[in-house]
């Protein structure tokens, strides 16, 4: 079936939903409402507008409300979400699409949700660490779609399954959630109060022009391999691995040996990583943070990333594609460091919630393996 003969037309979010946009919504006394742009997944609530809320050039925002399908067209382009929430909104980036009426006895929009993303995804154009799916394309595109009755005898059959992913994603927000928040402790004992986070930390730049294209040129050479970071916050979209080489005039810049923490420059700005010794080598979209040589504190990196979190978002420029400013980051933050005992109490914890996290993860990438199957309708 044609995409033309499932959806009707697709309707694209609002342009110049930027984040100031979002927030001078708080303005008006209305209900918030979840909104989503071109991510993996749409159904965790990481931001809420205004429902009376204006975009950047004071245009009203389009409200979106009942059962369908959001789509990402830019990020993560081809990841869908099967949705029968009340009204939110999306910024361009994401459109959301309904059946046809002439449709509903031929697709189930659920089933077409689970099963036909794959072939979304790879329509895709990749562009680096991200990819476009163009309205263009979509209206092109047809799908193999088993008999109505196949379809919903098999959403019968994974329901309960898919009911229990929900569940476990629920529980995995509320994890998420708690790793956000800022950190209050009572600490006793401190080694240092109100320093400069240029005195304890380093700070390496990425490669320019270590692009996805660079990275498959230079595959067959021998050596060393380095996990190339960028400001991808997905597995999915990483680069891959690559050896030791010269990116252009210029010798490739490594970072090996000690622990880290990856900054994203831009996107997701301000997001942090922490790095378990390895051999790895930046994007220009990100930067490694490291302890100085001569540090003179006991100072564990994995702290830093979970106490300060939301520092580094304070850093972050409102714009359309946010900016991380490392120069303000280093010429004015300051930060107190408790005693490494008590540091360590902190690590301790939060390793214990990020094991329960990466095996709710595990289970739940599992059930995605099952959705990720292809349909092939069957012909007699």
């Amino acid at each position: 079936m044609l995409f033309l003969n499932i959806f009707k037309s697709i309707n694209k979010g609002n342009f110049g939903l930027t984040d100031e946009a979002i927030y001078k919504s708080i303005d008006y006394d209305e209900q918030f409402i979840p909104i989503w742009g071109g991510t993996e997944d749409h159904s965790t609530v990481e931001r809420r507008v205004s429902e009376k809320g204006r975009t950047k050039e004071n245009e009203s925002i389009t409200v979106f409300s009942g059962e369908g399908i959001i789509l990402s067209l830019d990020g993560s382009a081809g990841c869908m979400t099967f949705t029968k929430r009340g009204k939110f909104a999306l910024n361009h980036h994401a459109a959301f699409l309904q059946l046809r009426d002439d449709a509903r006895d031929k697709v189930d929009p659920e089933f077409f949700n689970l099963f036909y993303e794959k072939q979304l995804r790879e329509a895709s154009v990749s562009k680096g660490a991200s990819a476009t799916l163009s309205t263009a394309i979509l209206k092109t595109m047809d799908f193999d779609m088993p008999p109505y009755p196949v379809q919903i005898t098999v959403m019968s059959e994974i329901r309960p399954l898919l009911e229990k992913k929900n569940e476990i994603q629920t529980i995995l927000e509320r994890i998420r959630t708690l790793k956000r928040l800022v950190l209050a402790v009572d600490y006793k004992d401190y080694q240092a109060r109100n320093i400069s986070v240029n005195d304890i930390l380093d700070c390496m730049s990425g490669n320019s022009g270590l692009t996805e294209e660079e990275i498959y040129q230079k595959i067959l050479l021998q050596g060393q391999r380095y996990e190339v970071l960028s400001s991808s916050t997905s597995q999915a979209t990483r680069l891959g691995r690559v050896p030791m080489c010269h990116i252009g005039s210029r010798k490739l810049e490594v970072f090996q040996g000690k622990e880290g923490l990856l900054v994203i420059r831009n996107g997701k700005a301000g997001t942090t990583f922490f790095l378990d010794k390895g051999y790895y080598a930046t994007t220009d979209h990100a930067y490694i943070l490291t302890t100085k040589q001569n540090i003179q504190y006991q100072l564990s990196l994995k702290w830093f990333m979970v106490q300060y979190r939301q520092l580094f978002f304070e850093y972050t420029s409102s714009a359309d594609n946010a900016t991380w400013n490392k120069t303000g980051f280093f010429e004015t933050a300051r930060v107190d460091i408790p005693s490494y005992q008590e540091q360590v109490t902190i690590v301790n914890e939060f390793e214990r919630l990020e094991s329960l996290e990466n095996t709710l993860q595990r289970l739940c990438e599992s059930i995605e393996h099952v959705f990720a199957r292809e349909i092939i309708p069957v012909t007699t």
